[in-house]
Order: C-alpha cells, then structure tokens, then sequence
C-alpha cells in the first residue's frame, strides 16, 4: 500500500463515528498479527462469519424476488395469448359456418368461399403457433413453481401427446379449394344428387369443419384465466397450503354451486346452436338438401329431451352419431337440472323455522281440540250409562265411535309433533350442538382443574394445621412435664 492511499484511508477512520469499525485485511500490516490476542482474532473470525452470512441471505431474497416477478410475467403474458388464442378461435368457428351456409345455399360465388377458407387457414395456422407458444410459457411457469433448473425437465410424454393433440385440434379446418361430392357441380342449377343418398355421404366441407366445434375448450381456459379465484392471490395462498388447485374441474363444481340456473342455462344454449346447426349440415330432407335451420332446431329438441316425435329423422351416420350424443348430454342435463331444482326448491333455514313453528302452534291447538272432544265424549257416555241406555243403541254407538276416532287422532298429531321436531335438526343445528357441547366440556374441565388446585391446597393447609396441632401439642406436653416437676 503507498503512502498516500494509506493517509486517505487514516483521515477517512478519523470521519466516521466512534461506534463505527475497520477491518482491516491481514495483509496490510502482517506484524499486528502477531499482537493480537485470541479474544480479538475470535471476534473477527465472528465478524468474517457474519459478513459472509448477510450477502448469502440478501442473494436468497434478491433470488425469491426475481422469481416472484418472473412467474407474475409469465401468468400475464399466459393470459395474454389465451385471450388472443380464443379469438382466433372462434374466429374461425364462424367463418367456417358462413362458408358452409353459401354452399347450403347452392350461391355460385366459389370466390368469397375460397377467400373465406383461405383466411381459417391463416387464423388456425397462427393459432397452431399460439398453442406451441402457450405451453412453452406454461412449462416455464411449471419450472418456476416447482423450482427446476430447465423447463425441459417437466416436459413429460403425456404432455407432449396433449400439446399435439390440442394442436391437431386447432389444425384442422376446410383447407382452400374445391372437392366435390360424387356426382355433385357447383351451382344449384347443374347440381345433381346421388339417388338415393348413401347413410355415410358427407362433404369435406362438412367432415372438416364440424371438428372445429372442439375450439370450445378455449372458452373453458379463458374463464378460468378470468375467474376471480385464480387471480385472488389470498385465495391461490389457502389453496395452496390445503393442497387445492384452483383448476377447471374445481372451478366447474364451485360455479354451478354459487349459480347453478346460470350455468345449466349458459351450456344449454351453447349446445343447442351448436347441435342445432351440426344437424343442419349432417341431415338431409326428403329432396336430398340440407335441413332448414328451424327443423334442425326442431329435431334437436326433440332428441334432447328424449322425446322423439319421428316426424324428422337423421337420415346420415353424421346426423346419428350427432343425435345419439346430443340424446345421452340431454339426460345427463336433464339429471342436472332435476338435482338443481331440487335445491331450488327446498326451504331455507330461516323459513324452515317459521313454518315449523306455525306448524307446531297448529298442531298443539288441534290436539287440544281433540282432548276436549274426548273428555266430552268420555263424559256423554257416563250420562248414557247412568241413564242405562243399552250399548247396542244408535246414540251410544255413535258417541263411542266419536270418542275413539278423537283419541286415535289425538295419537296422529302427537306423532306429527315429534316428527315436526325432528325435521327442525338438520346439520347446521347438529353442528351447533357439537360446538356448544364441546365448549361446556372446555369450561367444565377447566372447572375441574380449578377444583382440583382448590383440593390441593386445602389438603396442604390441612396437613399444615396437622402439624401445627402437633407441635402445640408437644409444647403443652413438655410445659406439663416442666410443672410436674
């Protein structure tokens, strides 16, 4: 060290405060070392310990912070590409629908339906890039969460066969360019139908663009990036220390608990435009064209709820395949929305308890009506006897009949008044009950702990007064001996 650096580093001791420390390293002045004591190179070593223990804990934080900010940008750029994922989706859904429905109309305009499928391709192939996009930003969140070094570490075969699948899924659409059916031109004027209409012919336009009604998965993601209970982190933070995730299947149950006719009827409607139309563009009517909207509505409804008139009938195995699943969704629906109006229909607490009190007051002015009657048919056939009217008179029959249906309706209502109080106990009662009982038993244990210490300690004066006695005993005994002699 020069000279110099050595009277800056004195006059910049002599600013600091008298508290303040300087370590200075051991090699600056080799011959102080030997000078020091073991207390003073016991509390450096201390001081190194320490000084090398705050930059490991300050990396530590500085490392949790980063996560912490890496795993928020990844969520909202994830919710990000959803949103834009769903869009393109459903963009496609309905260009593909509109497409169909020039060629349901038999409009010779092949121009605006080339353009129209050549801008599903560019919307599903940026889709397809979108969900290879999505799931390397969802593997790199998985990494974060669970604290690997590579994203590639949670890359699992099933995995890779879901992202292909949801890819396929998002792939697959009427391509550009025209294929006609068998025996099937361009415009309605030169169009001729096969005679008669095989149950498998199906367009391509048809085979293509139905699949496309599986983009619907994306509104399930876009709800649950949406949903109030993934986004409040007080609710990820509960979850996450009761082991609950927060995920579609979760969110499914917890929203058709909290709105149950929303739900049943937001996925009605859904399936019944989207049946509704897959009928129109599977089916054919007796001409060979395609359903009308209205009859493919028609024919929905009546599968849907298993009725089934047979005034229309899917003549195709698309149009089959498509009833028979629409028929098993009506009675899982129709289980569904049983179930929903049961709950609907039930009594709340606070009505329960009215209505049983209101009942309970009927019944006890109902069984007292009874005892009088009783008492006053009981009395009636006193007077008959002391009149001694035979028992086998109209009168006496007639009175005694009274006096027996009095008492055995005077035993129905008694019943009804048992079974009324024990339909007030339902579980929200049981579990007050348990409570109460477990807070006396808190309170009588605690008692008897009191007792037990209060027990103690008269036992312990007791045994104190025992040998109080003892020694004045034992005094007066050797003050008698003293007076003795």
């Amino acid at each position: 060290m020069s000279f110099s650096e050595r009277i800056s580093l004195i006059n910049f001791h002599s600013s600091l405060p008298p508290e303040s420390i300087i370590t200075i390293p051991d090699s600056t002045w080799p011959e102080s070392n030997a000078q020091t004591s073991p207390a003073t190179q016991e509390n450096h070593s201390h001081q190194t310990l320490n000084e090398k223990r705050r930059p490991t804990h300050a990396n530590l934080m500085a490392t949790v912070s980063r996560r912490l900010h890496r795993r928020k940008a990844l969520y909202d750029r994830l919710h990000l590409i959803n949103n834009h994922m769903c869009i393109l989706g459903f963009i496609g859904i309905f260009l593909m629908i509109i497409e169909n429905e020039i060629i349901f109309q038999s409009l010779c305009d092949m121009f605006i339906s080339w353009c129209l499928r050549l801008f599903i391709s560019i919307t599903s192939c940026i889709l397809v890039s979108f969900v290879f996009y999505y799931h390397y930003l969802d593997l790199q969140l998985y990494s974060i969460d669970n604290s690997f070094d590579h994203w590639r570490i949670g890359l699992k075969k099933s995995r890779v066969f879901l992202i292909f699948v949801e890819a396929f899924i998002c792939f697959i659409h009427p391509i550009p360019g025209y294929y006609p059916a068998p025996q099937e031109a361009t415009c309605a004027n030169s169009m001729v139908v096969p005679n008669p209409l095989a149950k498998s012919y199906l367009t391509m336009n048809v085979a293509l663009g139905l699949p496309m009604f599986a983009r619907v998965y994306l509104l399930c993601r876009f709800i649950r990036f949406h949903s109030s209970l993934t986004r409040n982190v007080s609710a990820q933070s509960l979850g996450g220390l009761n082991q609950v995730s927060f995920d579609l299947l979760c969110l499914i149950r917890i929203y058709l608990t909290r709105w149950p006719v929303r739900c049943l009827l937001g996925f009605c409607i859904a399936l019944f435009l989207i049946g509704s139309w897959s009928l129109r563009a599977c089916n054919y009517n007796t001409s060979y064209e395609h359903l009308s909207l209205f009859d493919a509505m028609w024919l929905f409804i009546v599968t849907f709820t298993t009725v089934g008139y047979g005034d229309l009938i899917p003549m195709t195995y698309c149009g089959r395949s498509i009833a028979a699943i629409t028929a098993l969704i009506g009675v899982l629906s129709t289980a569904l929305l049983i179930s929903v109006l049961a709950d609907r229909l039930q009594l709340t607490r606070s009505e329960k308890y009215v209505h049983n009190y209101v009942s309970g007051i009927d019944l006890a002015k109902e069984r007292k009506i009874q005892a009088a009657n009783v008492i006053k048919f009981t009395i009636k056939l006193w007077y008959l006897k002391r009149k001694r009217q035979s028992k086998g008179s109209s009168e006496y029959i007639k009175i005694e009949r009274r006096l027996f249906r009095s008492m055995h309706h005077n035993q129905q209502l008694k019943q009804k008044q048992s079974k009324l109080v024990d339909s007030c106990l339902g579980f929200p009662e049981i579990m007050t009950l348990q409570r109460d009982v477990n807070r006396r038993t808190i309170e009588t244990n605690r008692m008897l702990e009191l007792l037990k210490d209060q027990v103690d300690q008269t036992e312990e004066k007791l045994t104190y007064l025992d040998h109080s006695i003892k020694h004045v005993q034992n005094t007066l005994d050797r003050l008698l001996e003293k007076l003795s002699k």
